[in-house]
């Protein structure tokens, strides 16, 4: 029996623009997040350390960051576990830089050849293992699925795929994905397949065992992403694999709806959020209800962005209907002359567009009340 780290989909070097300032913190992130993955490896004894594609965000990183893989690499030889890679659809061999064209990871496995001609053969241990894995290249992998297929030879047959299952939640085939189905998988009789590319973790157990894994992103990369993100130990043997699920990441995304009805003014809105509040969250909150009075959106967030790595709002709430709208509606004055027209448009407003007039007229409002309001 041999045990194995097994990763994909780290996306190092991804830029998060969303993020602002804290976009480079976040860079840091994942490459934090990659180190203690290697960190685990090291700790827990493996055999191999399996990266099944998309490494890096991009084909040609950034020389300081590819040093540091480098490091990582020579930290996993030097206490016994292979580094395997795998290039994926990121980190691909297409382009004339790609990171693997150009850069050596002395020491890794790396699997960069269009089709599967014969399986790597190593030693871990006492057991012989053989690799199966290749860079999918649209116009020259065109049947490198079959080269998946186990050879003869003793020991633990394992292979390594970044590709797209059909079936599976999250398909979505593009022409540079690589399409697979579990009943190809399975035909290829190998002892274990470490999967990339789909960022949520999946095992791929029938007949009564497991078959393959996607472990996921170790570190969420966008809002989707969830929750725990994992790494998979996983102990392989001829015929049979176990796999635990790590957690791994550093900070978590999440996202929530929270009920502001009640909440008489801004003050009273962030006591709600603030409740919410942890430094290692990234947080997209949907706002919801019947609000009392106008919610400046950007100086909610400054009130309430401190208790929170990243706070993000998505603004559902509804002021049209508030006992605030009704008392301004009869004012002589643009404020209440707005409301009227308003309400003539929602009248006649079909119900699919019901929601845009609510987010203009919630605009509105806070631009009125920003700059006192009832005028004239």
């Amino acid at each position: 029996m041999i045990r194995i780290l097994h990763t994909a989909d780290l996306h190092l070097g991804a830029t998060f623009p969303s993020l602002g300032e804290k976009g480079a913190e976040r860079q840091r992130d994942f490459l934090a997040t990659f180190e203690r993955l290697v960190a685990l490896a090291i700790e827990r004894r493996v055999h191999l350390f399996l990266v099944a594609g998309d490494l890096f965000d991009v084909p040609e990183p950034e020389g300081a960051l590819i040093a540091r893989v480098q490091g990582a690499i020579r930290r996993l030889r030097d206490k016994g576990t292979a580094p395997v890679l795998l290039p994926g659809t990121h980190d691909h061999t297409v382009a004339a830089g790609s990171v693997y064209r150009r850069e050596l990871f002395e020491g890794a496995i790396l699997l960069d050849r269009p089709t599967v001609e014969e399986p790597v053969r190593l030693q871990a241990g006492e057991t012989t293992v053989f690799l199966y894995g290749f860079a999918y290249r649209s116009f020259a992998s065109r049947d490198a699925l079959a080269g998946m297929m186990r050879r003869e030879g003793d020991g633990v047959h394992i292979g390594l795929l970044h590709g797209s299952r059909q079936g599976s939640p999250e398909w979505e085939y593009r022409k540079k994905d690589l399409p697979f189905t579990l009943a190809q998988l399975k035909e290829w009789a190998l002892d274990y397949v470490a999967l990339g590319h789909y960022h949520a973790f999946e095992v791929l157990e029938e007949d009564g065992r497991i078959w393959a894994c996607y472990p996921g992103s170790p570190e969420g990369k966008r809002f989707g992403e969830n929750g725990d993100r994992h790494a998979a130990i996983v102990s392989v043997e001829p015929g049979r694999a176990q796999v635990e699920k790590v957690r791994v990441n550093g900070r978590t995304l999440q996202e929530a709806t929270i009920d502001l009805s009640g909440c008489e003014d801004a003050s009273s809105a962030a006591e709600a959020i603030v409740a919410l509040s942890d430094p290692n969250r990234l947080l997209r909150l949907t706002l919801t209800g019947i609000v009392e009075a106008p919610l400046d959106l950007k100086a909610l967030r400054e009130r309430c962005r401190d208790g929170f790595f990243h706070l993000e709002f998505d603004d559902r709430t509804r002021l049209f209907d508030s006992d605030f709208a009704r008392r301004i509606e009869d004012e002589e004055t643009v404020r209440g002359l707005f409301v009227r027209k308003a309400r003539a448009l929602m009248a006649e407003a079909p119900p699919e567009r019901r929601d845009v007039l609510e987010e203009a007229f919630r605009e509105v409002l806070v631009r009125f009340h920003a700059f006192g309001g009832g005028e004239r």
